[in-house]
């Protein structure tokens, strides 16, 4: 009766999962006004299972917080967009949940006796664990992005102020500077002033929205800076290689801070392996005094 009830709960909750993956719950107008600021081509993608599976979980992980602005900055940061972010969770969560049951179907056939409900909260507790691990990778990925862009940023800085001691305008300069590089920074930065120079819009109201959907502060504050220059004329602009330098240093300490977190963290593990060598080298003559 108790392995009745177990698999007739697993078939439920199987059952319940389809059900909400193929009506999945209306999402809000204010989600649904958000698509409409998204590129072209995301909106006529092909139809792939994968893509289709991502699209259902994103819908139905969407009160979940999948769609909350720091998700939606890192997922541009990151470059990976939602509907991989949601079958990555879809995954781990599908993962998270078997192992429990796979664990006690073995000790099923193995004779060991395993309480059902032991194995169902082992299953729910692991599928919410495994749920969140897409979540720190993404958030890893962004921050290690925007310290990338800290120093394409930088960079760029410094070759708009070589473009403007050339003689360049200001809007040449921004431009010319970000097609000097190949780096995922300087594509957006390109994108962003091609975009604003067809929409009619000044570069620092572009590069301030690209800052704000990054999640970059550095990038926000080109753009206050481009504010200031169009406004206060030469005397912001040789700033420049000052303000490049202010970058790079600060991305030097926070280089140097994250030696010494991980110095701090290796403490450990050595005090562990000293220790043990100690029990092991000790142990034969603890082991004669004790059984003399």
């Amino acid at each position: 009766m108790t392995v009745g009830l177990v698999l007739g709960s697993l078939l439920g909750l199987g059952l319940a999962t389809i059900f909400w993956g193929l009506f999945p719950p209306r999402e809000s107008l204010q989600i649904r006004l958000s698509e409409l600021d998204q590129p072209l081509e995301d909106g006529h993608r092909s139809g792939t299972p994968r893509e289709r599976i991502g699209r259902a979980a994103a819908q139905s992980f969407g009160p979940l917080g999948l769609r909350g602005r720091r998700v939606e900055q890192d997922l541009r940061a990151a470059g990976q967009s939602l509907e991989e972010l949601a079958v990555a969770k879809l995954a781990m969560l599908l993962l998270g949940a078997g192992l429990p049951v796979g664990v006690w179907i073995v000790a099923w056939f193995g004779g060991a006796w395993v309480s059902p409900i032991l194995v169902v909260v082992a299953s729910i507790l692991a599928g919410g664990l495994f749920f969140l691990v897409p979540d720190l990778s993404l958030r890893e990925k962004a921050r290690r992005r925007r310290r990338e862009l800290r120093h394409q940023i930088s960079t760029y800085l410094d070759l708009v102020g070589l473009h403007l001691s050339g003689g360049s305008g200001m809007e040449r300069a921004l431009a010319d500077s970000a097609g000097c590089g190949l780096a995922w920074g300087f594509v957006e930065i390109q994108r962003t002033l091609r975009q604003a120079q067809l929409a009619n819009e000044p570069s620092w109201t572009a590069l301030e929205k690209l800052g704000h959907d990054l999640g970059s502060t550095e990038m926000e504050e080109l753009a206050a800076w481009l504010l200031l220059a169009g406004t206060s004329g030469s005397h912001v602009r040789s700033s420049l290689h000052t303000k490049a330098r202010g970058l790079r240093e600060r991305a030097l300490n926070e280089a140097e801070t994250e030696a010494q977190q991980a110095t701090e963290r290796m403490s450990l593990p050595v005090v562990l392996m000293f220790t043990g060598f100690l029990g092991l080298i000790g142990y034969p003559a603890i082991a004669a005094i004790v059984s003399a």
